[in-house]
């Protein structure tokens, strides 16, 4: 009798897509998403936390999470239009708020890793190819020692009624995943002639600018807005960005160089003009596109 053979688990997790999911992706950039049981949890807690954080005084509000980095860290404001905190590192660690975040932070980035992974099994490439780009992004960082390297972030909104909007754009990261409360998300869906917006009315997951270039165009970033609601809206964002330090292999999806990781970012991101900016900012960064004759249809978020 032949001795049994014992199997170890497989290095990877299984898919989380299926065939049909993963070429609706790639062709449109965005997709639909039931989310697991434990994150969709999570995401509620999160969600209770942030109505109550926006039921604060906005004295008190920028008093906790001063803004820096532009539009990049703490509490934002742009008048008629939203209020934001946009969070990427612990500032006040024993608030419901940032423990509520965290718990989020973690399932959220096992669950879009494997929604990369994915992609690459779909491809033919390595899966292990994500590990390097997304170094430290899995927790919360305790405090912003890191933030010139660690660029994923947590961005929680409150939009005015009616006049709460974001002009066309598509994310500069690996992934995004958006969670609205209300209709005001509209995706750009190609897979009609002329292409046409449609609400997106529930979870929705878009490729970023940096997953598409490493994939050398194989995939679209997912192209999206913001309308206004006549009530009023809470909206939940969650970029995966890569981790800038060191070089990255593009050989890993194909690719026949290796680049140094934050030169490539900073080339994908260009002159964009910043779409959660305040007016006046932005209109300045689309002056500068139209003098350097850039297309104005390229805002990021």
């Amino acid at each position: 009798m032949a001795e049994d053979v014992c199997f170890g688990p497989p290095p990877w997790p299984p898919p989380i897509l299926t065939t049909e999911q993963v070429r609706h992706i790639a062709s449109q950039g965005w997709l639909p998403l039931e989310l697991p049981d434990d994150l969709l949890a999570s995401l509620r807690e999160l969600q209770s936390a942030t109505r109550d954080f926006f039921l604060r005084s906005d004295d008190e509000k920028r008093n906790l999470y001063p803004s820096s980095r532009g539009t990049e860290c703490g509490f934002y404001e742009v008048p008629g239009e939203k209020q934001y905190l946009t969070l990427r590192h612990n500032l006040h660690h024993d608030t419901t708020l940032e423990c509520h975040a965290g718990n989020f932070w973690r399932k959220v980035t096992s669950f879009l890793h494997r929604i990369l992974c994915d992609l690459n099994r779909a491809g033919g490439y390595d899966l292990g190819a994500w590990d390097h780009v997304l170094e430290s992004s899995h927790m919360l960082p305790k405090s912003a020692s890191d933030l010139d390297m660690v660029t994923t972030l947590l961005r929680l909104f409150k939009y005015e009624p009616t006049t709460g909007i974001a002009s066309e754009h598509v994310d500069i990261g690996l992934l995004t995943l958006c969670i609205g409360g209300g209709r005001g998300l509209q995706v750009l869906d190609r897979s009609v002639e002329p292409p046409q917006w449609i609400d997106a009315t529930g979870p929705i997951v878009l490729i970023g600018d940096m997953t598409r270039a490493l994939l050398r165009n194989q995939v679209r970033a997912g192209r999206h807005r913001v309308v206004g609601n006549p009530d009023g809206r809470y909206s939940t964002v969650f970029a995966l960005r890569p981790h800038l330090k060191g070089t990255t292999d593009l050989a890993m999806w194909g690719g026949k160089s290796v680049v140094d990781t934050r030169e490539f970012y900073i080339k994908i991101k260009g002159s964009k003009h910043n779409i959660n900016a305040t007016h006046d900012v932005r209109e300045k960064q689309r002056q500068k596109q139209r003098k350097n004759g850039e297309s104005l249809a390229g805002g990021i978020g």
